[in-house]
């Protein structure tokens, strides 16, 4: 039952990360910008994100999922204003000549600022909850046991498609120069602002309803 759960939990994983949003925008980035170590650190931030969510998700935690869901406006408001941050700062970055090492890059930030991107998305947990139902996840005997190793393989199949994708980026990285650099940089700040900017017109629908 162990290896059923961690394979179920790796298909969720894998789904939940597949949709370029704006976080995969991001790791593409900085991948692109940094190396794919820097990409790496990226996707185990988003992966840990994901994680949290999916132990939501997976241990019932009712009080969290319900305090989301009575304060949807205000997550959505919170989520939106950290989309267009991260979309003007990745926008107006300066791409960094290859000559420079990834050492100077902040890790540590790397790893928090793509762990807080993936937070700002609290519907992950409604799409987590979906395939849980899909696949059958159903509370068994000794079902905490059988959540920690899900919320294991969300986690494994979010970091194996992460890295995945640092690994396929990195290899067109030298083919890029300065100029395909500042290009990136731009149309992923788009990207991110338009994500942002689609965060507060939801909203919008949510007070209609």
């Amino acid at each position: 039952m162990d290896l059923t759960y961690f394979i179920k939990g790796f298909v969720v994983g894998i789904v939940i990360t597949a949709p370029v949003g704006p976080v995969g925008a991001l790791i593409v980035q900085r991948t692109i910008n940094n190396g794919r170590f820097s990409g790496m650190v990226s996707g185990v931030g988003a992966s840990v994100g994901d994680a949290v969510y999916a132990v939501i998700a997976a241990f019932g935690l009712t009080f969290i999922s319900g305090l989301i869901a009575e304060n949807e406006v205000w997550v959505r408001v919170i989520g939106g204003i950290i989309l267009l941050v991260f979309g003007v700062r990745v926008y107006s970055s300066r791409p960094p000549s290859y000559s420079e090492p990834d050492s100077d890059v902040n890790h540590f930030g790397t790893f928090g600022s793509a762990f807080l991107l993936t937070l700002s998305n609290p519907i992950v947990i409604l799409s987590i909850l979906a395939l849980f139902a899909i696949l059958g996840v159903t509370k068994q005997g000794d079902y905490y046991r059988a959540a920690s190793i899900l919320v294991l393989g969300i986690f494994a199949g979010c970091l194996f498609l992460w890295t995945a994708l640092c690994w396929v980026v990195a290899n067109l990285r030298g083919r890029i120069g300065e100029r395909g650099l500042s290009y990136v940089n731009k149309i992923t700040g788009i990207f991110i602002l338009a994500c942002g900017v689609y965060a507060f017109l939801s909203i919008l629908g949510i007070q209609a309803a």
